[in-house]
C-alpha cells in the first residue's frame, strides 16, 4: 500500500488539518513531471527541472510542516497530562465509603476513556507523521541525489523531537485511576472487582492450572493492545510509590538477560525438542549493570514427577561473585553464614543450600557459559495479589551475542563473565555500536499471557482475556523463545547448529490482519466452533472408518515412530507424527485429482524405497532429512491412510455454504519461490542444449565428411543423430517436468539420472560400433 494511502485511510479524521501534507510536498517534488521510479538508473533521471528555488521551497514546506506536527502534538500531550490531573482532582482527599459513593463513577469512568482512546490516537499520530517525513525525505533524494536532505531532517528532529515523547507515564497515571474505580465502584463484573472481594479466587491448588500463551504484536498495534489491558487490569509497577500520585518520568523497566549453553548448544538443543531434560539458565538485573543492581541467577527445568510442571531455582548474587560462582570456586559461603547469624530457619538455610548446589552443579556438569544477551523493555499488567490473570509485553528486544567461543577471536573476553564494552559505557537500545552480525533486533513485541483455569475448563475466562487472543491485534507464536530465537539467528552456521526453531519463516511475513476479515473469523469460528482434528492413537483407534485393519495401522504406525524417537517418543510426538502421514495422503490425494495416479493403483513408490527419505517436522523444529528405519510399517501406515482416504471425505459432513476444495490450501495462491530455483532449472536446461548442440554438430559434421561409399560412417552419424534427437527431448521434458513440480509445490524428488545414462551408454556403443567396424 502506497504510504499516501495508507495515511489518508488511518488518519484520526478531528485531526486532519495537523497531519503532514504528504500530497502537497510530493506535488513540490514534482515527481510526476520527472517520470522517474525506482528502477530509472539515476543517470538518466531528469534533474533539469529541478533548481535551487525549488530546492529552497521544498525545504522550507518540509521544516513548516514538522513545526507544524511538533506543535500540535506538544500541545496534546500537555492538554493529555492536564486532563488526568483534573480527573485526579475528582477524587476526594480522604477516600472512604461516604466520600467514595458521592463520586459519580459512570462519568468518571467515561472520562477516563476518553483520554485513553485520545493517548492512543496521539501516539498513532506521532507514528504515521514521523514515518512520513522520512518516506517524503527518502523520496526526495532518490530523484534529486546532488540535493541531500536526510541530515537536515535529522538535525531538526532533534531540535522538535516530537517523535521523543514517553507514553508509559500517562499509562501509569491512567492505570492508577482505573484502580481507584475497580476499586470502589459498585456494580462491576466479577472478573474486574478487585481479589480482596473474591473469596473464590483460584489458588495454586489441585483443582487449579495455569496455562501460557505466546504472541507477536506489530509495533503499530502495540500501544492499541496496551490501552486495551489498561482498561481491564492494572500496570504492575516495579517501584511502587507509597504516595497517591505517580512519578511520571518512571519509564518501563529494561531487564537484561544472559542465557547460558555449552558450545555444542545443548540447551537450546533441548528445548526445541522439546526434551524431558530440558532446562535453561540465565543471569537476570533490571536497569544498567554500571548502576550496581541486584542480580538473579535463574535455573528452570521440568519436573521429575509431573512433566506439565516447570521449576525455578533462583537466588541472588553479587556482581563480584558471578565468576567465582560460575567456576565453582565460590559457593555462597558468605550470603549462608550471614543467614545463620541472623537465626534463620534451619530449613531455610538448608533449602538455599541445596539450590546453590543444584545450580552450580548443572553449569559445571555441563560446562555451561554465557553465549547470548537479551535487552528489552517490560511493560506489565496484574492485579496485586491476584495471579489470575497475569500479561507482560516485551518490546525493544535486542539479541546480543555474548559467547568466548572462538578462541581467537571471542565476543566475550573468556575470563569474564559478560562484555564490559556495553555494560561499562551503559549502551541502551538501539545498541548501534555494536557490529553487524553480533546483534539481531526482534522486529515485533512479545506478548505473554498466563491464565488461571480450573481443572476440565476449556474456557479461557476472563472473557476479554479471549478476545484479545483472538483479535487482528496479536499474532500467536506458540512455543516461542527469545533465547532459541537469538542462537538461531546469531548462530546460524554448521559450526554451531543445525536445527532451526519453526517460526523464522514467520518473520518474512506481515502479520498485521484487517480487522473486518478478523472479525469475520472470529464469528465463523464461533458459528461452526474450534475443535481441532484430534489425531490421537485412541481417536484414531475408535474411528469407523479404520476397523480392525486400522487398529494394526496404528500399531505399527507407533512403533515406526517409537524407533525414530527413542525413550523419548511421547504422546505429542505421535500426534505429530500421524499428522506428517496425512500432509502425505494429501499430496497422494492431489495426484489423483491430476490424474497422475489412479485411485486402485498400488504406491508403486514403495518398490523404491531404499531412496525414500522421511523428515518428521516437530513442534518448534525445522531440520535436514535423515534416513529413517521401520520403512515397510511406515508404507503400510501411508498406504492405509491413501485406501481409507475417500472412506474418510465421504464420513466427514461440511458445514453448510461450504464445499469441498478441488485444490489443496498448500497448493493454492500465489507461488512464492526463490529465482535461484527457477534458474538452477533453466541452466540444467541449457546444459542439455549444449550437449544437443555438440551431438548435432558431429552428426553432420560426420555425415557431410564421410563421403558417398563409406557405410561406417553414415551409421555412426545416426547413431550420433539417434542421440542428439533424444538430448533435445529429454532436456526440454525433464525441464517442463520441474517447472510443473515447483508451481505444485511437489515434495516429489527433481532428480532423473535416466537421461545421462542414455546418453553415456549410446556414445560408449558407438565407440566400440567404431571399433568393431574399423577391424
Amino acid at each position: 500500500m502506497l504510504f499516501g494511502v495508507k495515511l489518508a485511510n488511518e488518519m484520526y479524521k478531528p485531526w486532519a488539518t495537523w497531519y503532514i501534507d504528504y500530497e502537497r510536498l510530493k506535488r513540490l517534488l514534482k515527481e510526476d513531471d520527472n517520470n522517474t521510479s525506482r528502477s530509472t538508473p539515476k543517470d538518466r533521471r531528469n534533474t533539469v527541472l529541478w533548481t535551487e528555488k525549488d530546492e529552497s521551497n521544498f525545504v522550507a514546506a518540509l521544516d513548516a510542516e514538522l513545526e507544524k506536527v511538533y506543535e500540535f502534538e506538544s500541545h496534546k500531550y500537555a492538554d493529555l497530562k492536564d486532563k488526568l490531573a483534573a480527573t485526579e482532582a475528582r477524587i476526594p482527599s480522604d477516600i472512604d465509603d461516604s466520600a467514595s459513593a458521592q463520586v459519580d463513577f459512570d462519568s468518571f469512568e467515561k472520562e477516563l476513556d476518553r483520554t485513553l482512546a485520545e493517548a492512543q490516537e496521539l501516539e498513532k499520530f506521532t507514528r504515521l507523521n514521523y514515518t512520513g517525513f522520512f518516506k517524503i525525505v527518502k523520496k526526495h533524494d532518490r530523484l534529486y541525489s546532488k540535493y541531500s536532505v536526510r541530515p537536515l531532517l535529522q538535525v531538526r528532529l532533534a531540535a522538535l523531537p516530537f517523535n521523543s515523547e514517553n507514553y508509559s507515564p500517562i499509562l501509569y497515571k491512567l492505570s492508577s485511576l482505573y484502580v481507584y474505580v475497580r476499586d470502589h465502584k459498585a456494580g462491576l463484573p466479577q472478573e474486574l472487582q478487585p481479589s480482596g472481594t473474591l473469596s473464590q479466587a483460584p489458588t495454586a491448588s489441585a483443582t487449579t492450572t495455569f496455562k501460557y500463551f505466546k504472541f507477536w504484536v506489530h509495533p503499530d498495534n502495540l500501544m492499541e493492545v496496551k490501552t486495551f489491558i489498561l482498561r481491564h487490569l492494572p500496570l504492575l509497577i516495579y517501584n511502587p510509590q507509597s504516595n497517591k500520585i505517580l512519578n511520571l518520568s518512571t519509564p518501563d523497566p529494561t531487564i537484561t538477560t544472559l542465557y547460558f549453553d555449552n558450545p555444542d548448544f545443548q540447551l537450546y538443543l533441548e528445548k526445541l525438542e522439546s526434551r524431558e531434560t530440558a532446562s535453561s539458565v540465565r543471569l537476570r538485573w533490571y536497569g544498567k549493570l554500571n548502576s550496581h543492581p541486584e542480580i538473579f541467577i535463574e535455573r528452570k527445568f521440568i519436573d521429575s514427577d509431573d512433566k506439565d510442571v516447570v521449576q525455578e531455582q533462583r537466588i541472588p548474587i553479587k556482581e563480584k561473585y558471578v565468576k567465582s560462582f560460575i567456576d565453582g570456586t565460590y559457593s555462597m559461603e558468605k550470603t549462608i553464614r550471614k543467614m545463620r547469624e541472623r537465626n534463620a530457619p534451619a530449613a531455610e538455610v538448608e533449602k538455599f543450600e541445596k539450590v546453590v548446589a543444584d545450580i552450580q552443579s548443572y553449569i559445571r556438569a555441563n560446562n555451561l557459559q554465557p553465549v547470548l544477551r537479551a535487552v528489552y523493555s517490560r511493560t506489565a499488567f496484574q492485579i496485586p495479589n491476584d495471579d489470575r490473570v497475569r500479561i507482560s509485553i516485551d518490546n525493544d528486544i535486542d539479541l546480543i551475542r555474548e559467547d568466548g567461543l572462538d578462541s581467537t577471536r571471542p565476543i566475550r573476553d573468556p575470563e569474564d563473565w559478560h562484555r564490559h564494552d556495553i555494560d561499562d559505557m551503559g549502551f541502551e537500545h538501539p545498541f548501534k555500536t555494536i557490529r553487524t552480525g553480533e546483534i539481531s533486533r526482534f522486529p515485533y513485541a512479545v506478548l505473554d499471557i498466563k491464565v488461571a483455569m480450573r481443572t476440565g475448563d476449556k474456557k479461557i475466562r476472563p472473557s476479554w482475556v479471549k478476545d484479545l487472543m483472538s483479535s487482528h491485534l496479536v499474532k500467536e507464536a506458540p512455543k516461542f523463545s527469545k533465547f532459541a530465537h537469538g542462537v538461531s539467528m546469531l548462530f546460524d552456521d554448521e559450526e554451531y547448529i543445525n536445527v532451526l526453531p519453526y517460526w523464522l519463516s514467520e518473520l518474512e511475513k506481515d502479520i498485521r490482519r484487517d480487522p473486518e476479515q478478523a472479525y469475520a473469523e472470529e464469528l465463523n469460528r464461533k458459528k461452526f466452533g474450534d475443535q481441532p482434528l484430534d489425531l490421537s492413537l485412541k481417536a484414531l483407534s475408535s474411528s469407523p472408518v479404520m476397523g480392525a485393519t486400522g487398529n494394526d495401522a496404528v500399531a505399527s504406525l507407533l512403533a515406526a515412530v517409537g524407533e525414530q524417537t527413542g525413550k523419548h517418543g511421547r504422546h505429542e510426538s505421535i500426534s505429530i507424527s500421524l499428522r506428517s502421514f496425512v500432509d502425505e495422503a494429501d499430496r497422494e490425494h492431489q495426484q489423483i485429482i491430476r490424474g497422475d495416479i489412479d485411485e486402485d493403483e498400488e504406491d508403486e513408490s514403495s518398490s523404491s524405497s531404499d531412496e525414500d527419505e522421511v523428515e518428521v517436522e516437530a513442534v518448534g523444529i525445522s531440520s535436514r532429512p535423515h534416513r529413517r528405519h521401520g520403512k515397510s510399517r511406515l508404507r503400510a501406515s501411508k498406504s492405509w491412510f491413501k485406501r481409507h482416504r475417500k472412506a474418510s471425505d465421504k464420513a466427514f459432513k461440511l458445514p453448510p455454504g461450504v464445499e469441498r476444495p478441488k485444490r489443496l490450501l498448500t497448493q493454492s495462491g500465489q507461488v512464492m519461490v526463490e529465482p535461484k530455483v527457477w534458474l538452477a532449472n533453466e541452466r540444467t536446461f541449457n546444459k542439455w542444449l549444449q550437449v544437443t548442440v555438440l551431438l548435432s554438430a558431429l552428426t553432420f559434421g560426420l555425415y557431410n565428411a564421410a563421403g558417398k561409399y563409406n557405410k561406417t560412417a553414415h551409421r555412426l552419424a545416426y547413431t550420433y543423430f539417434i542421440l542428439t534427437i533424444f538430448c533435445g527431448c529429454w532436456g526440454y521434458g525433464v525441464y517442463m517436468h520441474r517447472v510443473k513440480a515447483i508451481q505444485m509445490r511437489s515434495g516429489k524428488h527433481l532428480d532423473s539420472p535416466v537421461g545421462p545414462v542414455v546418453v553415456s551408454l549410446g556414445l560408449l556403443a558407438a565407440i566400440i560400433l567404431n571399433y568393431y567396424l574399423e577391424s
